[in-house]
């Protein structure tokens, strides 16, 4: 009873929070506040972009975009008030600065390469290789597959800064260059190199997107906001560098390096440190001793009270090697209403052991693939809240 007495109460301020809006002076927009405090509120009505279908078709990796949105507005509280400050959906860029071919189908805009005919692309030159590190020339690697925006607004909707994440491959794709006899690189009568028509992939380091981030593909994207939209001006823009993962990993990926720009151009980027663990593993082990036994612990009294047919996956996120946020997903294949609910009440007693740093921590619990129940803990807070599916 004492559970479901706070998920009612729960719920209940969730309610009543998300009836916490108002109109601004001119009636124009509705000011939805936000439900914890210290988040942004936003402001409606919401407007959708084309960029949308961009994201969409060259997302990699679901988890990415929630995440990835999320930790952006978390960062962005050191630069923008959040509680004068509202978030709207990114107007400025369109679908078709991001991405267009031309009459001979060259592809122009932001996320294609940069050339003559398109000086703005946020890619490598074509035609230019960057070094893999490793001794392996890459040819028209492609390094950012996108660029998310986000709008900071006041009451009167009116710009006050924006935040533009820049999103660059872990894998690489690239061509090699066709060798000649003696070694050489080939090239066509104009001078141009000759590529091999198969493409490759390759891994990339953190310092390596970020060094190219923050040196190139920063740079390219201030300037032209910069130069080609007015009510960009000289408003402050937050660039985040968000290095993403491949499609079937079953973590998010992180941020890497950000800048805030009040000038023309961005001359400093200050790195960001960021790491997605499994647990157990040996490099939580290393990262954080404490955590890994407290995570180890809960696994082993669950798999001694619950010993058939139950998952367990854990993930764990760090800020600067410190524990930041504990995920952890528990399946099973329910039979009957008792095993479900003995698995979820006790989880919710088993989540105050995971204690190191005040984490965040979030359990789901699936049967049959469907969610039963989410157990959360807000960072720094002894509250465990429970959520039945």
């Amino acid at each position: 009873m004492k559970t479901n007495k706070k998920i009612l109460i729960f719920l209940t301020g969730v309610l009543l929070l998300a009836g916490c809006q108002k109109k601004n002076q001119s009636d124009e927009y509705v000011i939805v506040e936000p439900l914890r405090k210290g988040d942004y509120g936003y402001l409606l009505p919401y407007e959708s972009n084309s960029t949308s279908v961009i994201h969409n078709k060259y997302q990699s990796n679901k988890k990415d975009t929630y995440f990835m949105g999320e930790q952006a507005l978390e960062l962005a509280k050191s630069y923008f008030d959040s509680g004068s400050v509202y978030v709207r959906e990114g107007n400025v860029l369109e679908s078709n600065e991001l991405e267009r071919f031309d009459a001979n189908y060259r592809g122009l805009g932001l996320l294609k390469f940069k050339t003559d005919y398109n000086p703005e692309g946020l890619n490598p030159e074509k035609g230019n290789y960057v070094p893999s590190g490793s001794g392996v020339d890459m040819y028209n690697a492609i390094l950012v597959s996108d660029v998310y925006e986000t709008d900071f607004v006041n009451e009167n909707g009116e710009y006050v800064g924006f935040q533009f994440t820049i999103v660059l491959n872990e894998t690489v794709s690239y061509r090699d260059a066709k060798k000649n006899a003696d070694g050489s690189v080939a090239t066509d009568s104009n001078g141009n190199v000759i590529l091999e028509g198969e493409s490759k992939s390759m891994k990339l380091s953190d310092d390596q997107l970020y060094n190219y981030g923050s040196i190139e593909a920063g740079q390219r994207l201030v300037n032209y906001l910069r130069n080609n939209h007015p009510e960009v001006g000289n408003l402050p823009i937050h660039v985040l560098l968000y290095k993403t993962t491949s499609s079937g990993s079953k973590t998010s990926g992180v941020f890497i390096g950000q800048s805030y720009v009040t000038n023309r151009s961005s001359t400093s980027y200050d790195r960001i440190r960021q790491e997605w663990v499994f647990a157990p593993s040996d490099r939580l082990s290393t990262l954080n001793s404490v955590l890994a036994g407290q995570m180890t612990a809960v696994k082993n009294a669950l798999f001694e009270h619950f010993p058939n047919e139950v998952g367990y996956y854990g993930r764990v996120f760090f800020q600067n090697d410190l524990v930041s946020k504990v995920e952890i997903e528990i399946s099973l294949i329910g039979k009957t209403y008792v095993e479900v609910q003995s698995l979820i009440q006790y989880m919710a007693t088993q989540a105050p052991t995971i204690s190191e740093n005040k984490t965040e921590l979030s359990i789901h619990i699936k049967s049959d693939g469907e969610i039963m129940a989410i157990i959360h803990r807000d960072f720094g807070s002894n509250d465990v809240i429970v959520t039945l599916g």
